[in-house]
């Protein structure tokens, strides 16, 4: 039985998942094509647009299947591009002058684009608590966004090895959980096992112990291709 062992170290004022939180749980891989019936299927509890709609609305009381059924269901949509995902030249600009209001309008506009980039969700929270406050409500629903993502996506894996790779759906998720843990990479490189292809990031030194972390890009792959 897996459990996440590399949160624990991870320091936040607030409630993040947590070793504990996920003894007894098993990492399971999303199943695409299952997720893709049910999402496409408006008799299911996964269709795709309520769920998105009641993300957006900050409902809390999505399980973690509907929130995976959100989080890898986008890549089931006809408009997923995992290339178009990673923080704009005009967001990094923002960001630098310390524009925040700006920032936190690119950041808005671009998550109606792709609204299960977990990095996105991460700045948001960052530019909402300067914006308000680290108690406010703008702050905090973006962090129970950015959380409940986080959630969904390692439910997938611990990303300790190919076999409990963590699956993600673009490139800039891999780096939202990069940064979020305080994790620097300093190699990164593709392979290809059993049909699956992974990234494999080499991390510098760091509190949590982690030298390499996998995660599953296969998804990214097919979309490519096609």
């Amino acid at each position: 039985m897996s459990t996440l062992i590399f949160l624990d170290s991870c320091s936040t004022s607030k409630k993040t998942p947590t070793q504990k939180e996920y003894a007894g749980v098993n990492f399971n891989a999303p199943n695409y094509e299952r997720i893709k019936d049910e999402v496409h299927s408006n008799y299911s509890e996964f269709y795709y647009p309520e769920l998105l709609k009641r993300f957006q609305a900050v409902d809390t009381t999505l399980t973690l299947e509907q929130v995976r059924h959100f989080y890898y269901g986008a890549a089931m949509l006809p408009d997923y591009n995992p290339y178009q995902t990673d923080l704009s030249k005009e967001l990094k600009e923002a960001l630098e002058k310390n524009d925040l209001q700006q920032a936190a309008s690119i950041i808005d506009k671009q998550l109606t684009k792709t609204p299960t980039n977990l990095r996105f969700y991460l700045q948001k929270t960052m530019v909402n608590s300067s914006l308000y406050g680290e108690e406010s409500k703008e702050a905090e629903d973006a962090f129970s966004q950015f959380n409940m993502l986080l959630s969904a996506i390692l439910s997938s894996g611990n990303g300790k090895s190919t076999e409990s790779a963590i699956y993600v759906t673009n490139i800039a998720d891999e780096y939202g959980i990069l940064s979020f843990l305080g994790l620097t990479p300093t190699m990164q490189s593709l392979i290809k096992e059993k049909g699956e292809l992974y990234d494999r990031l080499e991390l510098k030194n760091n509190e949590i112990g982690l030298k390499t972390l996998y995660f599953n890009t296969t998804i990214m792959q097919k979309a490519f291709e096609k």
